[in-house]
């Protein structure tokens, strides 16, 4: 997959996520999106075309950084059994 952050740490800078989400699907690949520097509040990755979206909830989710953990976020959208680069994740497991 394409994995980008949101805003880039240390720069801030802005990553066009759709521009890299068309890159991404062009070639048959999700969109990881880290988007703990940005937060849900200001800025929602799947709408811009993110597969999966990484946070850190030890940062700005939990607010005080009090507690310590990520969360993982799957649109749903991704097709991965459209080619053969996903097998462990589309193919029955022999154990």
């Amino acid at each position: 997959g394409l994995f980008i952050e949101s805003i880039c740490n240390p720069a801030a800078s802005i990553t066009d996520m759709a521009a890299l989400a068309d890159a991404a699907h062009a070639v048959g690949v999700p969109l990881l999106v880290d988007n703990t520097l940005a937060s849900p509040y200001l800025c929602r990755p799947i709408e811009h075309g993110a597969d999966i979206v990484i946070h850190s909830t030890t940062k700005f989710i939990s607010g005080h950084g009090s507690a310590m953990g990520g969360c993982i976020v799957d649109s749903g959208k991704f097709n991965w059994k459209q080619n053969d680069k996903f097998p462990s994740l589309t193919q029955p497991e022999a154990a």
